[in-house]
């Protein structure tokens, strides 16, 4: 009894102190080493269309900034021609949460006349949400081969400083997989 209640204190403290992403597993080159390259740059961002949002540009920059501030803690440098350039790929989609009616918690049978009653369960809408995955690939800009790539996924947040929290965290924890090699 005893180890079951500090098991479930356990998961407890663990899933709230969790940001709520989930890392894609890196892929990288055999001979990657990220102290071979000195600079850094990004390639340039192109998005057109109804799909971007008024953030959108705001967003980009915290991503970037938060990109850097990992690399530059490795070691590299921000250049203008670098020698390791970064692509960043963003996908998010709006979900729709929705639940199952049910006899006891959604009302009585409709009487549908000559005391026939009817009943049909159907899924109702219960809320909305943004799904959103972020990719990073290190590109070698000499041979033009990606020698890395990581990323994260999880529903983004609504308020804009709680996006700015959970990208540096999601961030963080993707480039953490580089290690100071």
């Amino acid at each position: 009894m005893k180890n079951s209640i500090l098991f479930i204190l356990f998961l407890i403290v663990f899933t709230g102190c969790s940001s709520g992403y989930k890392i894609l597993k890196p892929e990288k080159e055999s001979n990657f080493r990220l102290s071979d390259y000195p600079t850094f740059g990004f390639y340039d961002i192109e998005a057109k269309g109804d799909t971007v949002s008024a953030t959108f540009g705001k967003n980009i920059a915290i991503i970037k900034e938060a990109i850097s501030r990992n690399l530059e803690g490795k070691g590299l440098n921000q250049a203008q021609d670098p020698a390791l350039k970064i692509n960043i790929a963003i996908s998010v989609q709006e979900k729709i949460q929705t639940r199952e009616t049910n006899f006891q918690n959604d009302g009585r049978p409709q009487y549908m006349g000559q005391r026939r009653y009817s009943w049909k369960s159907k899924e109702v809408e219960v809320g909305r949400y943004k799904m959103g995955t972020l990719l990073i690939d290190l590109v070698d800009p000499a041979t033009n081969k990606m020698v890395w790539k990581g990323g994260g996924e999880g529903v983004l947040p609504g308020k804009e400083k709680d996006f700015t929290k959970g990208a540096n965290e999601l961030i963080d924890q993707i480039f953490s997989s580089i290690g100071n090699q």
